[in-house]
Formats: structure tokens, C-alpha cells, sequence
């Protein structure tokens, strides 16, 4: 029997009147499931602009590098480093939530303040500098240093 990749799944959705709606499931056992990812992915990539513009909402970021799941690399640590001082978490909570939920995945990030990160940078930090060694693009920077 073939695989199938998309599955047809009947839903009832209850509004005020009932209203039977068509929902379809993507198959995760597809043998073909990478290929349709990558192949979505270079159709929509993420609108950088977007993030850029999003990240100057939560406070004063300095350096904001996007890797991993942005660029399509596996084997990263991360897929998000923001580095800035007085950053709303809360914010960037729903920021972190709205991102994963456009791509789909659970994105992997961590945050910095600025002095933490001048510290560990010049201390050669290999996670700092794994993140900034490998392939990345840097939507924001606006932070001295070498690498």
C-alpha cells in the first residue's frame, strides 16, 4: 500500500450554526517529508525585515544572529541569539511563540545582556563563538567586536 503524505481528516467545527469543515494532517512517516520541507522553506524563507523590526520592539538590542532552523542548517546549537539591555521578556515570549508558530517548529534561542556577552566573547567562549563561527546572518547588529 503507498504512502501517503497528506491525510484527510473530517472536523466538525461548532460556531453558532454547525458547519462541517474539511482539515487535512501531514503524514510524519512520508518518506518525502524533508524534501516538501526544504522545498517550502525556499518558497517562504523568513522575512528578516520582519524580525528585525519585531526585535526593536522589546528593548535595546545590540546583536541579534539568526542560524539553524532560519538558514536550514542542522547541527546547530541555537537558531536565535539576542544579545541587548532592558528586554521585555514577556514580549519577547509572544515574539518567541508567534516565530515558532510561523515556521512550525520549536525554535532554540538564548539571551544576553551586552556586558555578559562582551565577557564571554573575549573570554572565547566556544558556545558564543560556535553561534558567531558558523554560517548565520546578523539582522541586527549595532555591537563592536571581532570574529
Amino acid at each position: 500500500m503507498k504512502k501517503r503524505l497528506i491525510r484527510k481528516r473530517n472536523h466538525t467545527k461548532f460556531t453558532r450554526h454547525s458547519v462541517s469543515d474539511k482539515l487535512y494532517q501531514l503524514n510524519k512517516r512520508c518518506s518525502y517529508l524533508n524534501e516538501l520541507k526544504n522545498f517550502v522553506l525556499r518558497l517562504a524563507p523568513p522575512t528578516f525585515p520582519r524580525i528585525e523590526k519585531d526585535l526593536y520592539k522589546l528593548g535595546r538590542i545590540k546583536l541579534a544572529v539568526v542560524t539553524g532552523i532560519f538558514l536550514n542548517l542542522k547541527d546547530t546549537r541555537v537558531d536565535l541569539m539576542v544579545v541587548g539591555d532592558g528586554i521585555d521578556f514577556k514580549k519577547f515570549t509572544d515574539f518567541i511563540k508567534k516565530l515558532e508558530g510561523d515556521m512550525g517548529v520549536e525554535l532554540r534561542y538564548v539571551v544576553l545582556g551586552t556586558d555578559e556577552f562582551k565577557y564571554r566573547h573575549d573570554m572565547f567562549d566556544r558556545f558564543v563563538l560556535d553561534i558567531l563561527e558558523y554560517p548565520n546572518r546578523r539582522v541586527i547588529n549595532r555591537i563592536a567586536f571581532s570574529c
